[in-house]
């Protein structure tokens, strides 16, 4: 059986205690991580919302799922 898991969110992880032990161990400040997070959500803003595909991954994507199995067969 296979068992879902769900990914923590970023705001539970940052206010979990053991990151104090972690940040401390390697140095790195409450406010070094907070600036790491706004420049990365930044950057994120900055990222397409929509990805254009090259039409010859389209076109092996679509043979694909025409495909028959037996044509994998030998892969």
């Amino acid at each position: 059986m296979k068992t879902v898991w769900k990914e923590p969110k970023l705001e539970d992880l940052l206010e979990d205690p053991i990151l104090d032990v972690l940040l401390a161990h390697d140095r790195i400040s409450r406010e070094d991580l907070h600036e790491v997070v706004q420049q990365a959500r930044r950057a994120l803003a900055l990222a397409p919302r929509a990805w254009k595909l090259d039409e010859a991954v389209c076109d092996v994507a679509a043979a694909m799922v025409k495909a028959h199995p037996r044509d994998f067969a030998s892969c």
